[in-house]
């Protein structure tokens, strides 16, 4: 009889076993889904950040030309350039929040620097503050500095591993204000 209890008792203890390993196992899988799940929504949210950074960007440079501070896309009027970085900022807002909802630490703080970079250069290409080529040079220099910051900032909160591109800021001397003037 007491073969018989051994039995039933070692049948019964792998089955704790065994349930325990699997509760374990499903808790890990979800663990790691879920982390899954939200390192697609913070790439998101970072692939959308920086698409409306370009934008803006793309708007204060061209305001920029038309101002003279810089040699560059063709020029636009006051109105439609004012116009575009207006609208710009209003997304940049919300995918700025969304960012800073999402990200870690480092990656919010790179974030906060880059939109800072970028309101730099577009209150310069607005006239909201007086600039002259040089400082848009310098700005632009910032702002490039910044990007790459948070492209990095990027990287480590998604896992992703090499140093990614960074852009080297060489100055280019047959360019104004010496700066090579690419996004």
């Amino acid at each position: 009889m007491s073969s018989w209890l051994v039995t039933l008792a070692s049948a019964a203890g792998g089955g704790v076993l065994a349930m325990a390993a699997t509760t374990v196992t499903d808790h890990l899988r979800w663990k790691r889904d879920r982390a899954e799940q939200w390192s697609a929504k913070r790439f998101e949210a970072y692939r959308e950040f920086m698409n409306v950074m370009h934008v803006q960007v793309g708007a204060a440079r061209s305001l920029a030309t038309t101002h003279g501070l810089l040699d560059g896309p063709p020029p636009v009027s006051e109105e439609e350039g004012v116009r575009e970085i207006a609208e710009s900022d209003r997304t940049l807002a919300l995918a700025y929040e969304t960012v800073q909802l999402l990200g870690n630490e480092r990656t919010g703080s790179a974030a906060h620097a880059w939109r800072a970079a970028v309101w730099q250069l577009s209150d310069y290409a607005r006239g909201e503050l007086p600039a002259e080529r040089n400082d848009w040079a310098v700005a632009y220099t910032t702002y490039r500095e910044a990007r790459d910051t948070f492209q990095a900032a990027v990287r480590g909160d998604l896992g992703i591993g090499g140093p990614g591109f960074q852009r080297r800021h060489q100055t280019t001397p047959a360019e104004p204000g010496g700066v090579r003037q690419t996004s």
